[in-house]
């Protein structure tokens, strides 16, 4: 068993010598905020199941069942690797320092690419079909976003840690409304049998979804309890936003497809089942959670960088923003190109990333078990890659 790291491997500027400040409770907030956020997958999952969604329930019941592997592999690391590293940390534990930092930029770049093209989907595709109404302001919004997340991400790390678990809980709360709707208005009985290849490929994709749940270990260094505090928060965060998912998706098979297939279907199916009042609501806090996982995912790159070169988070922070403002005001130029040519490149990274991760795992515990699990967990990861250059599938 590799001895626990902490303090040794945290950088100047995060925590080395002092007490962890963040609590249980605010990392399961960030944990939970991390994974989607929880009510755009609602968004997500249709256009990531494709024909699977017809078996909504139990492709995400499956889905889950899949993700429990690498999030399973996290887990075991985190018994004994505790670093602003996150990810790359279990690669140094388990590989080396060199194909750590390797594997470090590359998750970075992944991440990169995804502040900025991501401001572009939430103001085109998540609030203008909403907000209809916005698109004569969506150039200024492209800019003022950046700098609102920016300032957030500059904040002391405690109150956005607050601010992310509130709205998280927010998420949660609406996931939950949403499947009581539909369970109200539509019709008992299952609306399609399920086909073996389109379910096991949206189960797949499905799955992914799911691979920001990685984010919160950047931050294990600053929690209190350290290991046991991380590895507990994380199962709980993937396991409520999994249900509370998978309670809003069962009924999501009897939705008429307009409702199912819209720009953002929370939205619709609100607007259809509970009013124009509560679809205003739905609208805003699925983009609001969209952002609030660009400031994790700010929050975890400033670590990684920190951890792999020493720089002080703040200014690692600022660092960052300079090259993220300036590519949201280039995708002004083609706001629907910029999307596109950003989304694969970040998603083939992140994805590689991932196999990294768990192609080195048998190294760090050699047992048949972790045999196994490596193997799943790559192949997931590998289908990612695949589902990005081969078939033409995203997440």
């Amino acid at each position: 068993m590799t001895a626990q790291v902490t303090a040794p491997d945290t950088p100047p500027g995060v925590s080395a010598g002092a007490a962890p400040q963040l609590s249980g409770l605010l990392f399961v907030g960030f944990a939970t905020a991390s994974i989607g956020g929880p009510l755009a997958l609602l968004t997500l999952f249709p256009g990531t199941a494709g024909d699977g969604a017809d078996a909504a329930g139990i492709v995400v019941a499956l889905a889950l069942l899949v993700f429990a592997v690498p999030l399973g592999i996290w887990v075991a690391y985190s018994r004994s690797v505790v670093t602003p590293g996150g990810l790359s940390g279990f690669v140094a534990a388990a590989a080396g320092r060199r194909l750590a930092v390797a594997h470090g930029w590359i998750w970075a770049i992944a991440y990169f690419l995804y502040l900025p093209y991501t401001v572009t989907f939430v103001v085109y595709d998540l609030l203008t079909p909403v907000f209809p109404g916005i698109a004569p302001y969506r150039g200024a919004l492209e800019l003022v976003l950046p700098v609102a997340l920016v300032l957030v991400a500059l904040s002391p790390v405690r109150l956005v840690l607050i601010g992310l678990g509130a709205l998280a809980a927010a998420q949660i709360a609406l996931l939950l409304v949403l499947g009581g709707l539909e369970y109200s208005h539509t019709s008992a009985g299952y609306a399609g049998t399920p086909a073996v290849d389109p379910t096991g490929r949206a189960v797949a994709g499905t799955s992914l979804l799911f691979v920001c749940a990685s984010l919160p270990l950047y931050l294990g260094s600053e929690v209190r309890g350290g290991s046991r505090t991380i590895r507990r928060g994380l199962v709980v965060a993937v396991a409520v936003v999994g249900a509370v998912f998978l309670l809003a998706a069962i009924p999501l098979t009897r939705v008429p497809d307009l409702l199912r297939d819209a720009a953002v279907p929370g939205a619709a199916i609100a607007q259809a089942y509970g009013g124009r009042g509560l679809a205003v609501v739905v609208g805003i806090v699925t983009a609001a959670g969209t952002l609030a996982l660009i400031v994790a995912e700010y929050l975890a790159l400033a670590r990684l960088l920190h951890w792999l070169h020493g720089p002080p988070v703040r200014t690692v922070l600022a660092w960052i923003a300079v090259p993220f403002l300036a590519a949201d005001a280039l995708s002004l130029l083609g706001p629907e190109r910029f999307y596109d040519d950003l989304l694969k490149p970040s998603l083939a990274a992140l994805f590689l990333s991932q196999v990294i991760v768990f192609a080195v795992f048998p190294r760090f515990r050699r047992t048949p078990i972790a045999y196994a699990a490596a193997a799943i967990a790559s192949a997931l990861a590998i289908w990612g890659l695949y589902s990005v250059f081969g078939s033409g599938v995203s997440t």
